[in-house]
């Protein structure tokens, strides 16, 4: 399993996770968590030393 943040084109601002099985982008627009979209989205929680983990 990997994160990737990506860097360049339409997807930049990003951060996908990547494992063998698929690959899937951060944020709530994708209805994979309640968290803001995108890398400032996944950072803010831990820069803050808040709970990062939500299963929405």
């Amino acid at each position: 399993m990997y994160r990737h943040l990506i860097v360049t084109g339409e997807h930049r601002g990003h951060l996908w996770l990547i494992t063998g099985e698929d690959a899937t982008p951060f944020g709530a627009e994708f209805g994979h968590t309640t968290g803001e979209t995108g890398f400032a989205g996944w950072v803010k929680p831990r820069a803050a030393d808040k709970e990062w983990f939500d299963a929405a």
